[in-house]
C-alpha cells in the first residue's frame, strides 16, 4: 500500500518535462563575439597583457564588459565571470578595456605602484 501512495505522489513530479531539469546554456550572440574580439585586439596592443595566461579572462570579456557599467553593483558580476574570481581577473585586467580602472577604483585589485 505504501508503494502505491508514493507512486501517486511521484507521478506528477516524474512527468515534468525533461527540459526543466537540464541547465540551459546561452548561445553566444554577435555582441558577445564582438566583445571578445575587442578584448583580443585591445590585449594584443597592451604590453601589460599576457593573452596566453589570460585566455580564460579574455574569453569572458562579454560577461565582464556587461558588468562594468553597473559600477560598484557590477563587482560580483565581474568576479563571477571567470573562474578564480579576483585572483584570476586582477592580473589580467590590462587585457580588457576599462577593466583595470574599474577594479582599482572599486578597490577590488590593488593599484600598481
Amino acid at each position: 500500500m505504501r508503494f502505491s501512495s508514493t507512486l501517486f505522489i511521484l507521478t506528477p513530479i516524474l512527468s515534468l518535462p525533461v527540459s526543466l531539469a537540464q541547465p540551459t546554456t546561452k548561445p553566444l550572440t554577435t555582441r558577445d563575439l564582438s566583445d571578445i574580439e575587442n578584448a583580443i585586439g585591445f590585449g594584443t596592443q597592451n604590453p601589460d597583457c599576457d593573452l596566453l595566461k589570460c585566455a580564460g579572462v579574455v574569453a569572458s570579456a562579454a560577461c565582464i564588459v556587461a558588468s562594468i557599467p553597473l559600477g560598484p553593483a557590477g563587482i560580483p558580476g565581474v568576479l563571477g565571470c571567470a573562474a578564480g574570481g579576483a585572483g584570476s581577473i586582477c592580473p589580467c585586467a590590462p587585457c580588457i578595456d576599462k577593466l583595470e580602472d574599474f577594479l582599482t577604483s572599486n578597490n577590488v585589485c590593488p593599484a600598481e605602484s
